[in-house]
């Protein structure tokens, strides 16, 4: 090519034949375009019947508005012009593409025009099948005596064969939740006869603060986010609702707070077309979004404690915002468990001393619980609180003390190790023992000021593998002076390492937690009182378990048992004392 050349943008005839693709054709689509256009031809009320074809018994719907009709019935099949004022299209970027919603289906329209010609006085009436769309056959218009008077318009189609009135109510329930006009629904004889106005609700009902910013209304909501998330409509264009992600702000322990918009004159915001389901990407969307976060702000910036975090309190002060910054006021720390299902109350934020500290590394839940032992044994777990980052930055915050590591100390035949050096430097060919002379805990605390100290925590219990790991390989260190139970650790084993599989061919939970509760047991007895008194507890166990329903309740059994040989002895019955 050696000459420049000129092109320019045309729609290609084969696109026409794809026509029936630009909307899903559902009822949601249809009744949305319909509503949209009757609102803007000037319509106060519309009506939407159901009736049944007398000649196939299909199901019918008509939707009919009063407003304006329509001036040219050539609009119909002519996508992309409509018969629009100028304002209003520039107002709404009014494309002129709804009908694409009934390409599929096929449908009938009457309309009589509130400013008709000569010819157009009596209205008209125009049959329109997916041929007709597709551009495969010229549509009639006919003059029609019924149509709407004074003025109107009516679309009538077939509801699919799937579909049934409790269906097609249900999607004009929801196209009509948040339409500004009253739409009325008339399927008799199951409604009056003057049909049944559909409820409406205010797409802001409920806002703690509101603004108006470039042709929409912001409303805050507090505490609602379950119903504004992510993918969850917070924008209402006339009606139509879709989602454009705006922004929400998680507190510290406080409300959520949610922001929606409602459009009233807006032509900067852009909508996908033709279905209008999504918002275009631009620069003013970008604003739309900040804009919509400094009017949560100010609402945050009305509450006497709303507690913003750090970055939040930052970025409104950077606005010229000033929000309360959150009272001093901390979660309790609690250790970790590894039954991640099992659901705890989480405990509320709480005021604190000045000894108060903060426990800043990461802990298995054996760790956490041989730590939190160690704590209360030395009146130290009451000061410890857990962290939150979303709090750096605040004064009061950044002025605690923070454990940053935590050590454990081994003392076994007069030598002080680290406990991995202990488990490192057992004996060859013997095993580990488990009953030091002496626990203790180390927690490496950094003050506000850079400095560095430990605070030493005598213990008698521990785990000689920190890292959380299978209850196999649990090995639990108890000092001889330590007063703890059986049954205390074994329950000390269960926070540590019980966590039930939620395979298909497991067990119940309650069989496995049974089943790793006696095996907690027979450990726990086997360390701190002996193997005999182990075995004899599991044996009662089981038997308790598995057998004492079939044994007579009111005679002693004596159940021997040698080698191979079990021997089962009835004594005789009891007798009922007498009063």
């Amino acid at each position: 090519m050696t000459e420049p050349t000129a092109i320019r943008a045309n729609i290609h005839e084969s696109a026409l034949k794809r026509v029936t693709r630009s909307y899903s054709a559902s009822l949601g689509d249809i009744f949305a375009e319909t509503l949209q256009n009757a609102r803007r031809a000037g319509a106060t009320v519309v009506h939407v019947s159901l009736h049944v074809d007398s000649a196939d018994k299909s199901l019918n719907i008509t939707v009919a508005d009063n407003g304006k009709g329509i001036d040219d019935p050539s609009v119909l099949l002519s996508f992309g012009q409509n018969g629009w004022d100028q304002e209003l299209v520039h107002r709404e970027d009014a494309a002129g593409m709804g009908m694409l919603s009934l390409a599929r289906h096929g449908c009938i329209v009457t309309s009589r025009p509130l400013s008709a010609g000569p010819d157009l006085a009596d209205g008209f009436r125009v049959t329109l099948a997916p041929e007709h769309f597709l551009g495969e056959a010229d549509a009639l218009v006919e003059p029609c005596d019924e149509a709407p008077a004074p003025w109107g318009t009516t679309v009538s189609f077939s509801a699919a064969q799937f579909q049934n009135a409790d269906t097609i109510r249900h999607a004009l329930e929801a196209a009509a939740r948040y339409f500004p006009l009253r739409v009325v629904f008339n399927h008799r004889p199951h409604t009056a006869p003057e049909g049944e106005e559909l409820p409406r609700r205010i797409f802001l009902d409920s806002v703690v603060h509101a603004e108006n910013w470039r042709g929409l209304i912001f409303g805050v909501f507090r505490n609602r986010a379950k119903q504004f998330g992510l993918y969850d409509p917070d924008l209402n264009f006339h009606g139509l609702t879709l989602a454009v992600r705006l922004p929400g702000v998680e507190t510290v322990h406080g409300s959520t707070w949610q922001v929606a918009a409602d459009i009233e004159d807006c032509p900067e915001l852009e909508l996908v077309l033709p279905a209008r389901k999504e918002a275009v990407e631009t620069p003013f969307l970008q604003d739309l979004r900040e804009a919509a976060l400094l009017v949560i702000y100010r609402a945050m910036a009305a509450e006497t404690d709303p507690r913003p975090s750090f970055s939040e309190w930052k970025r409104a002060e950077k606005a010229g915002i000033r929000i309360n910054p959150p009272s001093p006021l901390l979660v309790p720390w609690v250790p970790g468990i590894a039954d991640i299902e099992d659901w705890r109350e989480p405990l509320k934020p709480q005021a604190f001393g000045e000894n108060a500290i903060i426990l800043d590394c990461d802990l298995d839940p054996p760790e956490d619980q041989a730590f939190w032992r160690a704590a209360e044994r030395n009146g130290f777990s009451e000061r410890i609180f857990e962290p939150d980052r979303r709090l750096a930055g605040f004064d009061w915050y950044d002025a605690i003390p923070r454990i940053l590591e935590i050590r454990t100390e081994i003392t076994h035949d007069g030598r002080t190790l680290s406990l991995e050096n202990f488990v490192a430097h057992k004996p060859e060919g013997q095993p580990l023992p488990q009953r030091p002379e002496a626990i203790r805990f180390l927690a490496t605390v950094a003050s506000p000021g850079g400095s560095h100290h430990d605070i030493a925590m005598p213990s008698d219990f521990a785990f000689a593998d920190g890292d959380c790991s299978w209850f196999e390989d649990a090995m639990p260190l108890v000092t001889p002076d330590s007063k703890l139970d059986p049954h205390e650790l074994a329950i000390l084993l269960r926070a540590a390492y019980y966590s039930p599989s939620d395979d298909a061919d497991a067990d119940s939970w309650e069989r496995q937690r049974n089943d790793f509760m006696q095996s907690a047991s027979l450990l726990a007895t086997r360390l701190l009182v002996s193997d005999d008194e182990a075995r004899r507890g599991t044996i009662a166990d089981v038997i308790s378990r598995e057998l004492y329903w079939i044994l007579p309740k009111n005679r002693p059994v004596d159940i021997t048992v040698r080698g191979r040989d079990i021997n089962v002895t009835f004594g005789p019955p009891e007798k009922e004392e007498t009063s």
